[in-house]
């Protein structure tokens, strides 16, 4: 999976996984970072540029979409 783009259904945002984590024998997720700052009001930035999360919040970029 490293290399696929994907997008995060919450934010809507494309990103490429850098990194692929497992937390358990079931569960995993992906550090990505993404194509184009996305706007987060919880930061002090105001922008999130990577982030690491579950895999079953980001859905694989295809040519359908």
């Amino acid at each position: 999976m490293i290399g696929k783009l994907v997008r995060h259904i919450r934010f809507d945002a494309i990103g490429i996984v850098v990194d692929h984590i497992m937390w358990s024998e079931y569960e995993g997720g992906y550090k990505v970072k993404f194509l184009k700052p996305v706007p987060h009001e919880n930061l002090s930035s105001g922008f999130i540029e990577q982030m690491t999360g579950a895999a079953s919040n980001f859905e694989e970029v295809t040519n359908d979409r």
